[in-house]
C-alpha cells in the first residue's frame, strides 16, 4: 500500500509541473513574450537582497543626475552621495549591526571605493558600523571633528582608520572640498570649543549648480546659533536632512526661516525610544509647506539633483 501510495504522489506531482508549463506557455506565447519578460524580472527582484531591491526600484540604470541616497538604518544616519561621473561620499554609517546593510547598499550602487567619508560626530548612532565600512572599502579621505571619546566604537573606528593608512582631517567652519562637480563646505563646529558631541557635529553643505543640501548631523540649538550668526547667507537649501533625528532640540524657526528647504529628511527608527522625529518639528516644517521623507515611514530615500531641480522617490 505504502509503495502505490508513493506513485501516485510522484505522478500528481508530475502531472502538476506539465500543467504549471503548459499555462506558463500558453500565457507566454498569449503576450508575444512580455510575460516571460515580466516573471524573468520577478525572479530576479526576489534573488536580490533587501538593499539590492530598494536600490533598484529607485535608482534607474541610466541615472545621470546627482544622487543622494539615504538609507533606513533605523534611528541613526548613514548616507551616501555619488555624483555622475562616479565619485562618492558616505556621511556617517550608522549603529554597529548596520554594516551589512550599508556595505550591500554601496555595492548595489556599484561603489567599490569611497572618495571620501564624513563621520559628523562620534556617537554609536552615527559611526557605529564605520570600522566595518573602513576595513572593507577602500577611502581616500575621513572627514572628522576634533570632538574625542573615550567609547569603544570611537577607538575601533581609529584603528580602522590607522590600520587602512585612510588620510584623516578635522574640519571647522569654513573647510571646503570639490568632488566631482559638488562643492562641500563645512558650516560647523565653529573655531571654538562645545561641551558635547551633538554641537561639534560637521555640519556639511554640498553645492550642485543651482541645488543644495544641508546635512546638520546632531548639531542643535547653540551650534545653530553660530551658523545663523556666521554662515545664514549661505543655508538658503533645497533639501535639508533635519538634524538629530527629527529632534525639537535641532530645529529652530529661525533655522528654517534661513534655510527655506522644500524637502527635508528625517532619519528615525519605527517606534524609538526617543519619539522621534518630533511633533515640534513636524508641526514647524508643516506650516513652511515644506515636504517631508522619514525612513520610519518611507524606508530608504533616493533624492536625485540635474543642477536645476531636485526631485525624490522612496522605497515604502
Amino acid at each position: 500500500m505504502a509503495g502505490r501510495r508513493k506513485k501516485k504522489t510522484a505522478a500528481g506531482a508530475i502531472i502538476t509541473i506539465l500543467c504549471i508549463a503548459g499555462l506558463l506557455l500558453m500565457l507566454a506565447l498569449g503576450t508575444d513574450g512580455a510575460f516571460l519578460d515580466s516573471f524573468g524580472d520577478f525572479l530576479g527582484s526576489a534573488a536580490l537582497s533587501p538593499s539590492a531591491a530598494n536600490v533598484a526600484k529607485l535608482v534607474p540604470g541610466d541615472n545621470d543626475d546627482l544622487l543622494l541616497y539615504v538609507i533606513d538604518t533605523g534611528n541613526s544616519d548613514s548616507m551616501v552621495l555619488l555624483t555622475p561621473d562616479g565619485h562618492s561620499l558616505l556621511i556617517d554609517a550608522g549603529e554597529s549591526d548596520d554594516a551589512g546593510r550599508i556595505l550591500d547598499t554601496l555595492s548595489a550602487l556599484g561603489i567599490e571605493s569611497l572618495d571620501a567619508v564624513v563621520a559628523t560626530h562620534p556617537h554609536a548612532d552615527h559611526i557605529g558600523s564605520m570600522a566595518a565600512v573602513l576595513n572593507q572599502i577602500p577611502v581616500g579621505t575621513i572627514y572628522m571633528t576634533d570632538f574625542v571619546t573615550t567609547t569603544k566604537t570611537y577607538e575601533k573606528m581609529l584603528g580602522a582608520i590607522e590600520e587602512n593608512n585612510v588620510p584623516a582631517v578635522n574640519v571647522t567652519d569654513g573647510y571646503a572640498f570639490d568632488l566631482g562637480g559638488v562643492r562641500f563646505t563645512v558650516l560647523n563646529p565653529q573655531a571654538r570649543e562645545y561641551g558635547d558631541a551633538n554641537n561639534s557635529s560637521i555640519v556639511l553643505l554640498a553645492g550642485y549648480g543651482g541645488t543644495k543640501f544641508l546635512f546638520e548631523g546632531d548639531a542643535e540649538e547653540e551650534a545653530i546659533a553660530d551658523m545663523l550668526a556666521n554662515d545664514s547667507g549661505l543655508m538658503d537649501v533645497d533639501v535639508l536632512k533635519v538634524g538629530h533625528h527629527g529632534s525639537h532640540s535641532a530645529t529652530t524657526q529661525e533655522f528654517l526661516n534661513a534655510t527655506t528647504p522644500s524637502l527635508a529628511i528625517i532619519n528615525c527608527g519605527e517606534g524609538n525610544d526617543y519619539g522621534h522625529p518630533h511633533k515640534e518639528t513636524l508641526d514647524m516644517l508643516g506650516a513652511m509647506d515644506v515636504t517631508v521623507l522619514r525612513t520610519d515611514q518611507d524606508g530608504d530615500i533616493a533624492v536625485f539633483s540635474d543642477g536645476t531641480a531636485v526631485r525624490y522617490a522612496a522605497a515604502a
